[in-house]
């Protein structure tokens, strides 16, 4: 019977049993360009970016629907911590089946640890929210990055890899969850454009962070590396194991 191990397969590098440095490195390119950003939208004269994003926000305000705005309530509302939570428990099952009982934690802990960085780094940058005249749902805590936007990337990365969809999928769903959810909360006022692509990156270098972890990529090197997903498994390679932590 065909088995699927988890997408944090092996690391990048097959000679490297420890660690992944593309991974490591990727990573800290995001997180430069989320550094970068959270500088530009903090200056003290709030800078050319600042505009862009008030205008954006101030044409989204003027223009968005009756149909957009229940659009936008309907999709901000699956990234709440209830709705992810179901998904994630089913996912980290999932990998189980291929990679041990242990591994059914691991989606929820990824999420769980980079939703606390997230808040963590929200208080530190300290971004006021938009103007509380365009806000159509009561927001909670600073701006940027974007809560909803990096729960519901982070989900859709953990979940992805967990069942085996592969890197470049990952990547897909990660940016495809972020780019829906985000967009829902800067339709309902609470979010600058930004906020949103801060949400992105953290979510994406954070996935990178943990996928390049030496304690991670020991062993099997099963979490989180880069997906290999098996097709078929023989019948000695469950007996001895190899298909799991």
């Amino acid at each position: 019977m065909p088995v699927t191990t988890s997408a944090w397969a092996e690391a990048d590098d097959p000679r490297s049993p420890h660690w992944s440095p593309a991974a490591l490195t990727r990573a800290g390119v995001l997180f430069a360009m989320l550094a970068g950003l959270a500088a530009l939208t903090s200056r003290a004269d709030n800078g050319w970016l600042c505009g862009v994003d008030a205008r954006i926000s101030y044409l989204v305000a003027r223009r968005r629907g009756t149909g957009a705005i229940r659009a936008a309530h309907a999709v901000s509302a699956l990234a709440e911590p209830a709705m992810v939570a179901a998904p994630l428990a089913a996912a980290g099952l999932l990998s189980a089946r291929g990679d041990g009982w242990h591994a059914a934690f691991k989606p929820s802990l990824t999420v769980i640890t980079g939703m606390a960085i997230r808040r963590g780094l929200s208080r530190m940058i300290a971004r006021p929210r938009p103007p509380s005249a365009n806000w159509l749902i009561a927001p909670e805590g600073f701006s940027l990055p974007s809560k909803h936007t990096t729960l519901a990337a982070l989900s859709a990365g953990a979940c992805a890899l967990a069942v085996g969809a592969g890197p470049h999928a990952s990547d897909k769903a990660v940016l495809v969850a972020a780019s829906g959810v985000g967009a829902s909360r800067i339709c309902l006022g609470v979010h600058w454009p930004t906020d949103v692509l801060a949400g992105w990156l953290f979510a994406a270098a954070w996935l990178d962070v943990l996928r390049a972890l030496p304690a991670c990529n020991q062993r099997s090197r099963r979490w989180p590396g880069v997906v290999k997903l098996q097709s078929s498994t023989k019948s000695s390679d469950l007996l001895t194991g190899r298909t799991g932590l």
